[in-house]
């Protein structure tokens, strides 16, 4: 909450510690309607078996229980980037994502793989044109954006990834901003901010610059500041290491998860590049909007199926039960939780909390974990079970 509070002040001042003073200050006052809120909560008493819970979950919208393909092409050394772009659709702004991807000014050598997802609009028709030595095309039936970006990676020959969605675009100087950094540092991951684009009938209606100020706006305290950047898999640059044995995961909703729950464990050495170089367009039509939709709501209870997923590969990978694998985990079952699954029925809910409080059980450090305030009392709520504390959390981080 206040990261987007700070973005919007900066918007308005464009003075950086101005900005940072004033989010503070929002945040602050919103933390006193919270206490108050807070002074007022009764505890429900409520109890549900984790079994019954994920059998009320599973008669919501049944788990996808996909498995990914881990193939990989063998890496070209010569090839220091593969951009991966899965293509639904989009045939009308198409040619400006692709257009901005081709004419990269950088001395990095790149491929491109565009990776068509069954499209029906003459997107993949469309895309043939690009076909070249570093552009490839390639074609399959609709699998949804998970599939598709596991495509192009199992076919990336690049030392790093890059992801960006068809419907975006990126500045001319992001891959060159961006693997300099990279190669120079021997990073795992470089990140940069991005545009908010609002759109309507190819009209742009504002433009939101989102670029991390460099504050541990949520006091995490255990090795973790990476967890103050968003889990976008686009705007960065990834090690191609750390997709041997991560993939997006098939069928299910917000698959994003994986960047905050599979790729920042691994991620040794991260940097920021202060300057928003991808335009993410947000309109009416987008992925974005469908998710929450009324019509397909039920489907939100994936939140719940997508961490289950993430922790079952983190123990196959053999990554540590670590402070920060716990942070993420505690702060996805509150704060990236309730909120989508809010407009469901009380006793979903309830099923929600009991299975993540399983979860987090499980993956909860034996030493004791140095949490932020919002975050230790989120961490009271599941431990004692309530859920009313719970909910006033996880919309309040």
């Amino acid at each position: 909450m206040i990261e987007d509070i700070y973005y919007r002040f900066f918007q308005m001042t464009h003075v950086r510690t101005l900005s940072i003073f004033l989010a503070y200050l929002a945040r602050f006052v919103f933390f006193l309607r919270f206490l108050l809120k807070k002074a007022g909560l009764r505890k429900e008493e409520i109890l549900i078996d984790p079994n019954d819970a994920l059998t009320i979950l599973e008669k919501t919208s049944p788990d996808p229980d996909a498995v990914p393909d881990y193939s990989m092409t063998e890496p070209d050394p010569t090839m220091d980037l593969s951009i991966i772009v899965p293509v639904y659709n989009h045939i009308d702004v198409l040619g400006t994502c692709i257009d901005s991807l081709v004419n990269q000014k950088t001395r990095f050598r790149y491929e491109l793989i565009l990776v068509d997802d069954g499209s029906t609009d003459g997107a993949a028709a469309f895309i043939e044109r690009y076909q070249s030595e570093n552009v490839h095309v390639i074609h399959q039936a609709n699998g949804g954006i998970a599939v598709a970006r596991n495509t192009g990676i199992s076919r990336a020959r690049g030392r790093y990834f890059m992801f960006a969605d068809c419907d975006d675009s990126v500045k001319d100087t992001l891959v060159e901003s961006l693997m300099q950094k990279a190669v120079s540092e021997d990073c795992d991951i470089v990140m940069c901010g991005h545009n908010l684009v609002k759109r309507r009938n190819g009209e742009v209606l504002s433009t939101l610059p989102n670029v991390h100020p460099g504050v541990n706006f949520f006091g995490y305290q255990n090795g973790d500041m990476i967890m103050n950047y968003a889990g976008l898999p686009w705007a960065k640059v990834y090690r191609r290491e750390l997709f041997e044995q991560v993939r997006f995961f098939p069928g299910y909703w917000y698959e994003d998860t994986i960047v905050h729950g599979l790729l920042f464990p691994q991620c040794g050495v991260f940097r920021y590049v202060s300057a928003a170089l991808y335009d993410y367009n947000f309109y009416e039509g987008n992925f974005t909007h469908v998710q929450f939709s009324r019509q397909t709501k039920p489907k939100a209870v994936d939140r719940y199926w997508l961490l289950k997923a993430i922790t079952e590969q983190h123990d196959r990978i053999g990554l540590p039960c670590s402070a920060m694998f716990y942070t993420m985990l505690l702060k996805h079952v509150s704060a990236y939780y309730y909120p989508t699954v809010s407009g469901l029925s009380e006793e979903v809910v309830q099923a929600m909390f009991f299975a993540g409080r399983e979860l987090l059980l499980r993956y909860k450090p034996q030493e004791n974990v140095r949490l932020p305030y919002m975050l230790r009392l989120t961490e009271k709520a599941v431990l004692d079970q309530n859920i009313a504390l719970w909910k006033l959390c996880s919309v309040n981080q």
